[in-house]
């Protein structure tokens, strides 16, 4: 019977359930592991994250994917300690084990006070705080961490010390698909502002905000569209008054198209634009809301929209500082689209 290394295996299984089974020879298992869990994941990002999913039931299953990867690790360790002799397991016990070591330093390094080497252990805990700013950064230096403190551990283990590299290169594999989901295809924000109400509500408390999906991957090969819920961020007359964080209007007026302002209503091309979809009664487009500008707004007078530029306003037309006052949106600003709330949970749904 072969011997197999029972926190190699959690080590495998921490970073996708079913390959510390897979190596310790439970292949049915593992793969079935393997596939439940892809299954779930799957189905529990689609109802969070598809504009008629059902978020609740998302979230319920989502719960119950960290039980499956819990009990997978405890499982794992299971699975290859049963390969394993008494006289291995005794020897493995006799000294500091280089695959807890390095188990224990996804944890704030904890890994390294486990084989006492303790200031490396308080060097490791400055720099993940310290590399914490850029998730980008810390996915590398975890998978860094990981491996040095195998390697720094005073027993190796001569038939499994190449599996140690590649665990590494899975860590950071693994912490680095969040960032490239949030960097390229769906974003969580919650609204600061009361900008867009009734539509979304905004609060300066974000427990107290609306939550919302932002989809960054569909102005890739389409542009937006006029009544789209855009997140942006702040356009060069934004920055000069100080702005940084981004913003959130309903696209209004499209490149080309000529804008003005008459009798408290929207016009594009010379003609009243509907919006009663979103907007409250009693509400009029003007530009009295263009007050802290030091010059005139810019909807002040007509305007024909720039190439690949957008006109935006907030639904809240009487609390909005939008596109009336600074101007169009550049293309390249635009982060993505606005399109489902995700909490308040009573108010779970897409975005119109």
């Amino acid at each position: 019977m072969s011997n197999k290394e029972p926190w190699l295996g959690v080590n495998l299984s921490i970073i996708f359930p079913g390959l510390g089974q897979l190596y310790s020879g439970y292949q049915i298992k593992g793969y079935i592991i393997l596939l439940v869990f892809i299954a779930m994941r799957i189905i529990s990002f689609w109802l969070i994250c598809s504009s008629t999913g059902d978020v609740v039931i998302g979230l319920s299953i989502l719960v119950a994917t960290i039980f499956v990867w819990l009990w997978n690790l405890f499982d794992a360790y299971a699975c290859a300690k049963s390969k394993n002799t008494q006289d291995f397991e005794i020897r493995r016990k006799q000294s500091k084990d280089p695959w807890l070591a390095m188990f224990l330093s996804q944890f704030l390094g904890i890994g390294y006070f486990y084989i006492g080497k303790w200031w490396f252990g308080l060097a490791i805990i400055l720099i993940l705080i310290l590399a914490s700013f850029s998730q980008f950064i810390l996915s590398f230096i975890m998978g860094c961490v990981a491996y040095l403190a195998y390697t720094l551990s005073p027993v190796k283990r001569e038939r499994t010390h190449n599996f140690a590299l590649i665990v590494a290169i899975l860590i950071i594999i693994i912490n680095l698909f969040p960032v490239l989901i949030r960097s390229y295809i769906l974003e969580a924000r919650w609204i600061p502002s009361g900008a867009m109400e009734p539509t979304l509500h905004g609060s300066p408390n974000q427990w107290e905000a609306d939550k919302i999906l932002v989809d960054k991957f569909s102005y890739h090969y389409q542009t937006p569209k006029r009544g789209d819920i855009v997140v942006f961020l702040p356009t060069e007359e934004l920055e000069k008054e100080q702005y940084q964080d981004p913003f959130i209007k309903r696209v209004i007026g499209l490149p080309g198209e000529k804008v003005q302002l008459k009798d408290g209503k929207v016009y594009i091309n010379n003609k009243p634009l509907p919006e009663e979809n979103y907007l409250s009664s009693g509400q009029n487009t003007v530009i009295d809301v263009c007050s802290s500008g030091l010059q005139l707004p810019f909807l002040a007078k007509p305007q024909t929209i720039p190439p690949d530029s957008y006109l935006v306003l907030g639904d809240n037309r009487n609390s909005s500082y939008d596109s009336r006052c600074w101007g169009v949106v550049p293309r390249q600003n635009i982060i993505g689209k606005a399109y489902k709330r995700f909490f308040p949970f009573n108010h779970v749904g897409s975005l119109e």
